[in-house]
């Protein structure tokens, strides 16, 4: 009786080592789903903080938001805006094609104040010449009128 104790103990023993075996290898193998999974989380809080910087910026700094809004209305301005011939001066001599490859070349000298003010007054004279074949006057343009 005493071997068939001893037997049956040692069968109970090696159960639970054997279920406690595949406890262990079922989390291990849960384990590598998580590196995935903490992955995800990580960029998610990433993200969160990046939105959470960039709110807390707006707030604070509500002039370099306004510089970005602002910077994205020009930068991705729908390509069929009624942009009319008022926004250039001289448009209403200009074809669709040249207004819209002036605010081009406008867009281009954005950082040379130099190469901006002569290609202004360069189109200024060739607009006064334009409106003066045709029997008409121009008058001069009116500040930040091209500012497009």
């Amino acid at each position: 009786m005493r071997t068939q104790t001893t037997i049956s103990v040692l069968a109970a023993a090696a159960i639970v080592l054997v279920s406690a075996s595949a406890l262990a290898q079922g989390r291990h193998g849960q384990g590598g789903a998580q590196p995935a999974q903490r992955a995800q989380v990580e960029r998610g809080q990433r993200d969160f903080d990046r939105d959470r910087l960039r709110d807390r910026d707006s707030v604070t700094n509500p002039e370099r938001d306004r510089d970005r809004i602002q910077d994205q209305d020009r930068t991705h301005a729908p390509d069929k805006a009624p942009f009319g011939d008022k926004d250039v001066y001289g448009g209403e001599y200009m074809s669709v094609e040249e207004r819209n490859q002036y605010r081009e070349q406008l867009r281009l000298t954005e950082s040379n104040p130099e190469a901006r003010t002569k290609l202004e007054a360069q189109h200024q004279e060739k607009m006064q010449q334009r409106a003066n074949a045709q029997g008409k006057t121009l008058g001069p343009p009116v500040e930040n009128e091209e500012a497009e």
